[in-house]
């Protein structure tokens, strides 16, 4: 407690000594300019896009203590990415539509260059100046794993600014979380005007968290950890034609991991340790060249990336089994799109070529303890065994059985995109075509050794080795149309479009513990001259592996309008169809895997809407933020074997998000305090379906927020709060073995942030 005190101390020291603020620093927070979207790969207004596009700036990330791209997604209406499991762990649910494993719905891009793997997705964000989410279909221009809209991260840029910038913030907040920040950006102009030709800037960063859940097995908390990283930026103008900027990214984190709490006795109680640590290394260099009305961009980047999850894959005090699983990640990315000039007033056009490769190399070990290898293999081979030899039985030596499997995921595409825009007055047409091509690729190697006897003929126990192993491609070609019309006039943009996109094929790596199980009952019912019949067949095959894109058309009517100085009002209604619907589905009865398969149809349709006002009079100044989502979302064909759920709502993905956030300020104007402002914000999301049957349901909830800054010339200090009014909630639900766990969200949180700029 004492160091919690002299922290807070030492916080409010530093902010006392700084200077006051001139009148014009006030007058800058206030200002609503009509964003330039170039996300969309065409330079528009926000205000005239032919789609929803949702900016949140920095001043509303600072607003909602955003250290993710995960605590901005709940300003966002019909986005819901909860923070859950670890930071490995990025499901999106996008107006209905998303996944829990493998494939995502949304791209995520920061500063040009698309992250391939949504395992980096959960990163930390430092001097970011605003986020855009383009809701909906980007498949023409984005092409895989954007059926349902792309996130653009921007940060500071060196050759942005004049002169240099040092900035940074310190943080403390509930159950000992600190976090720190600093940078340091250099430009060689003299104004905001000068056309510098180099800039340069680094950046670091640490944050760490004792956690929130207990485990009750050791009774000690488990979701603790830390998390550094930091980028170096060199920005340059050799000409005034070209400007070319190299960035090198890197993110670390360490943390426990998994509080799941079992539905029957509401604890986290189980005996085997989880974690998750992540090495993310990002090297990219973007060009971008303008003479003569001709513009030409360009991006390349590597990607590195390097994890291990260890997981209770069981969630239970008893010992059944465990998971390991490690990845080394070498990918990259290149994207080249050219803009001409204009052949006539009413005509332009974009054309690009984009390329990616992604080599995984997975290693994931499953592990069944003793109880394990009685209840999941024993349990199963004997009740067959024993329907015809009631009074012999199979035993098994081990003590464990290691299941080492080894993965080689290989993945590589190429894809050219074209764009056409014609305007006649104010009406605007653009067509768009994307035609990916991509090859997948998986070579697998399972294995186990097993000791056994069968009581009735067999005096000593023999060894059975089991081994799985070969290779499965396959190559898919996608064409993504898009045609959208809008009207511009002085009150705004209405608009409407027809856009198709998807999600990649691929393999599941998650069901190999399965296949292998059940070959080692094959193959030691086998070598007693026996044939075992296998519950579900379907889960003996490496062929059910395999799943197929999933394709998603779109349709959408919408209208931006701009009625007041500092007023922006979004407003649409959409309608989606989804092919070939990727669906985590799990085996019958106690088994150890899951997998992705294309097992259904469904159909969304949905309303949203969206508020954004600033306004300033005297020495006040505002913020009102607020938007609403509203989707319906069910299956039109689905049965997984078990039955049949046609109709059924699609679980996760909330029926209802709603926000508000209010602010108001005061320009105090003196040496000791410049400005004061206060705000509250509510989130709402609600209900939620958790499973396919649809009778497990998270009721509608409310989470409320609220800020206290105080601003001077460099600094600002702001007392915080999230879930204010301590609501419980849960944020995923799962069944395991036959037994239901959840993790429920986080409490609530108590926070002090000083940011200073100089």
């Amino acid at each position: 407690m004492r160091t919690k005190v002299l922290l807070l101390a030492g916080l409010l020291a530093s902010v006392l000594s700084i200077e006051a603020a001139s009148p014009e620093g006030w007058a800058d927070t206030v200002a609503l300019p009509d964003v330039q979207v170039s996300v969309s790969r065409i330079e528009r207004p926000a205000t005239q896009q032919q789609m929803q596009v949702s900016v949140i700036d920095s001043r509303l990330i600072n607003e909602t203590q955003a250290l993710t791209p995960k605590d901005v997604s709940n300003l966002m209406p019909n986005v819901y990415m909860p923070d859950y499991g670890s930071a490995m762990t990025s499901s999106i649910y996008i107006r209905g539509l998303g996944s829990r494993i493998n494939e995502p719905v949304m791209g995520m891009v920061v500063d040009g260059v698309p992250l391939l793997d949504k395992n980096m997705y959960d990163h930390a964000m430092q001097d970011v100046k605003r986020i855009e989410l383009l809701r909906g279909p980007q498949g023409s221009l984005y092409g895989r794993n954007s059926p349902a809209g792309v996130m653009e991260i921007r940060t500071v840029q060196p050759l942005d600014l004049t002169g240099y910038s040092v900035r940074g913030l310190v943080s403390y907040a509930t159950a000992n979380s600190v976090q720190a920040q600093v940078s340091y950006y250099q430009s060689r102009a003299e104004s905001r005007e000068h056309r510098a030709d180099f800039g340069w800037g680094i950046a670091a960063r640490y944050q760490r968290t004792d956690g929130f859940y207990r485990n009750d097995y050791t009774g000690r908390l488990i979701d603790g950890g830390q998390q550094a990283g930091g980028r170096l930026v060199l920005d340059g103008r050799p000409n005034d034609d070209w400007r070319v900027t190299g960035t090198v990214y890197a993110d670390w984190v360490r943390q426990g991991a998994f509080p799941y709490a079992s539905v029957a006795t509401g604890r986290i109680d189980y005996n085997s340790p989880g974690s998750y640590e992540r090495l993310a290394v990002l090297p990219s260099l973007r060009a971008d060249y303008v003479h003569e009305g001709w513009r030409l961009q360009m991006a390349a980047s590597y990607q590195f990336m390097s994890d291990d999850m260890h997981m209770d894959n069981d969630y239970t005090t008893a010992d059944i089994f465990t998971l390991q699983q490690t990845q080394r990640q070498h990918n990259a990315t290149v994207d080249a799109l050219l803009r001409a000039p204009k052949p006539c007033e009413w005509y332009d056009w974009t054309l690009g070529l984009s390329a990616f490769v992604k080599a995984n190399a997975m290693y994931a070990p499953v592990v069944f303890m003793r109880q394990g290898i009685d209840e999941l293999i024993l349990g199963n081979a004997n009740r067959g065994i024993q329907t015809v030899f009631p009074d012999d039985s199979i035993c098994i030596s081990n003590s464990t059985l290691p299941i080492p499997s080894t993965f080689d995921l290989f993945n590589a595409g190429a894809a050219v995109y074209h764009q056409s825009h014609f305007q006649f007055g104010n009406w605007h047409l653009n067509a768009g075509v994307r035609i990916d091509y991509e090859h997948a690729r998986m070579d697998y190697l399972s294995t186990a050794d097993l000791s056994y006897r069968f009581t009735m003929i067999m005096a000593d126990y023999e060894n059975v080795h089991t081994e799985i192993r070969g290779t499965k491609f396959a190559n898919y070609i996608q064409v993504l149309p898009r045609l959208a019309l809008s009207y511009d006039g002085e009150w705004g943009t209405v608009y409407g479009y027809a856009a198709k996109g998807y999600k990649a094929g691929g393999y599941n790596p998650q069901i190999f513990s399965t296949i292998t199980q059940n070959q080692v009952m094959t193959d030691m019912a086998a070598d007693m001259g026996m044939h075992l019949e296998i519950a579900d067949a379907r889960f003996s095959d490496v062929a059910i592996t395999s799943y197929k894109p999933e394709s998603d058309w779109t349709f959408e009517l919408g209208a931006h309008f701009t009625p007041a100085d500092g007023l922006k009002i979004d407003v649409d209604a959409f309608h989606i169809q989804c092919f070939d619907q990727q669906v985590t589905v799990f085996p019958n009865g106690k088994t150890t895997g899951r997998m992705m398969a294309n097992a259904a149809r469904s159909r969304v349709w949905g309303v949203e809407a969206a508020l954004h006002y600033r306004w300033q009079q005297g020495d006040w100044q505002g913020l009102l933020d607020a938007s609403y989502g509203f989707t319906d979302a069910r299956f039109i064909n689905f049965n997984d074997g078990m039955a049949d759920y046609s109709g059924n709502f699609i679980p996760y993905a909330p029926k209802h998000t709603a926000h508000a956030l209010a602010q108001a300020g005061y320009r105090v104007g003196r040496k000791w305090l410049q400005s004061l402002s206060l705000s509250a914000r509510v989130n709402v999301t609600g209900p939620i379906f958790w499973n396919e049957q649809n009778d497990c349901v998270q009721a509608p909830y409310a989470l409320m927020g609220a800020n206290l800054t105080l601003e001077w010339k460099y600094a600002q200090l702001e007392l915080w709060a999230r879930n204010l009014t301590d609501t419980p909630y849960n944020v995923f639900y799962f069944r395991s073995m036959g037994n239901d766990f959840l993790q429920r969200g986080k409490p609530r949180e108590l926070g002090v942030t000083l940011r200073f700029e100089i």
